[in-house]
């Protein structure tokens, strides 16, 4: 778990709300001298960052962001569809802050996520999400040929699909470039989606936990 979330209940709620009117200040800072200078709204591109890591703590507690592990989270999930989401800025500087980047942290990474799929599955099994519903998520979680053997269809993506990946670009960097252990740039451009349905992720339990089991194995060996 998220070390944040370890603090009682009343501390969360203190520490968000601070930490999110702390994120709406550049806004209004942003917004005010754009009036004047139009070019000021670029400045919006440095701020999604800081306002994607202000906003996590605050978005969790009130149920916007749903987390299935550490860092696997559903967006405004509900019994229609599960809009699945790798851990942003603030997860990894609680979670992943102690793990080396490269091959060590891109291990972890896929453990959670993996993780998250089992807890998901299991809330599908025990009926607290119905069967019917729809699982999407990005196919960098994963590669595409796992992603197919776990039952995942790929599918392109909406324009909006894309053009909020690129507003995120930033964080993508460098959150990738953790991964990879070195600066790298994530395909963006080349981004799918992948979508399944809870009946058909259920029946691909075996193989994602036989998966999650092969990489914990690898992870110990390191």
């Amino acid at each position: 778990m998220n070390d944040f979330y370890k603090q009682p209940k009343i501390l969360q709620w203190i520490e968000s709300i601070l930490l999110l009117l702390m994120g709406f200040l550049p806004a209004l800072t942003i917004i005010e001298k754009g009036f004047s200078q139009p070019l000021f709204y670029l400045l919006f591109i440095v701020y999604v960052p800081l306002l994607q890591f202000s906003f996590t703590p605050f978005f969790r507690l009130i149920g916007v962001y749903k987390y299935y592990s550490p860092m696997l989270l559903g967006y405004m999930a509900n019994n229609l569809q599960i809009d699945l989401h790798s851990g942003g800025s603030f997860d990894y500087l609680f979670v992943m802050r102690k793990c080396k980047s490269g091959i060590k942290l891109r291990n972890r990474l896929l453990i959670y996520h993996l993780e998250g799929l089992i807890n998901l599955i299991q809330l599908i099994e025990n009926k607290s999400i119905p069967e019917t519903v729809n699982i999407v998520g990005t196919s960098y979680f994963f590669n595409d040929r796992t992603l197919s053997k776990m039952g995942f269809e790929i599918v392109n993506p909406s324009l909006f699909y894309r053009l909020n990946l690129f507003i995120n670009f930033i964080d993508l960097i460098w959150m990738y470039s953790l991964s990879q252990g070195k600066l790298s740039i994530p395909k963006l451009w080349i981004a799918k989606k992948a979508s399944i349905s809870g009946a058909k992720l259920i029946e691909s339990k075996k193989g994602i936990e036989e998966l999650y089991d092969k990489m914990k194995r690898r992870t110990i060996t390191l």
